[in-house]
């Protein structure tokens, strides 16, 4: 298993111009293995021409950064995102309110299962940030009880809660949960860390430390 089939490019800043988002894809293109890079909604489509003829999968964020829309929303959204070219989703969502009202959680299902198995993957997002401990506890455990196959926690959280929150959702939501965790950049040895402790993939803003062709010691089965 290589570093490039566990990470992820993110490129989410709401101000890039369209001459950097070429460069930053420009460049990308010339990451030996790159397998996934995630933009904004607003970016998708040109995203999509500047990525024609390569082997890259595109994702985009959906309901972003806060998670507070309603179903219907999300669900627009989602169709939306696909429809523009995105081949997988990360789908935000408020941890806690997810919690408090199943109701939400069963009309989520309903509206998303078709258009997942219509269009593409469907990952779940909160951030991590802004929610207790606990909350990420029952959250685990809640999405293995649905069946619900990727949870993504992060932006920007250090590497220590990386850690502490690989560990957490790795014994809460067993190994049918994959999780993916986004940071800003990270090293080789704490990304093995990361994939030691159940990680399934990790999403960065940077790649300088990283040689996407390196070997990494595979401790947990990813898909």
């Amino acid at each position: 298993m290589k570093i490039s089939d566990v990470v992820s490019l993110r490129i989410l800043d709401p101000a890039m111009r369209d001459w950097e988002l070429k460069d930053a894809l420009t460049a990308a293109r010339q990451q030996p293995g790159l397998q996934e890079i995630v933009v904004l909604p607003v970016h998708l489509r040109r995203a999509k021409q500047l990525l024609l003829g390569t082997d890259i999968r595109l994702g985009t964020v959906v309901d972003y950064p806060l998670g507070c829309g309603t179903v219907a929303k999300k669900a627009f959204e989602v169709g939306k995102s696909f429809q523009e070219g995105a081949d997988f989703l990360e789908l935000t969502v408020n941890g806690d309110a997810l919690l408090q009202q199943p109701e939400m959680a069963a009309e989520l299902e309903r509206a998303l299962t078709p258009l997942a198995s219509a269009w593409g993957e469907i990952r779940t997002r909160v951030d991590s940030r802004e929610i207790t401990e606990l909350t990420k506890i029952y959250l685990g455990r809640a999405m293995k009880e649905w069946g619900w196959p990727c949870l993504v926690l992060g932006q920007g959280t250090s590497i220590e809660n990386a850690f502490h929150d690989a560990t957490t959702i790795a014994y809460e939501g067993g190994d049918k949960l994959k999780l993916q965790i986004n940071l800003e950049r990270i090293t080789p040895e704490d990304l093995q860390e990361l994939v030691n402790r159940g990680v399934a993939r990790v999403g960065l803003t940077r790649f300088e430390d990283l040689n996407l062709q390196q070997e990494l010691r595979q401790i947990w089965p990813v898909d």
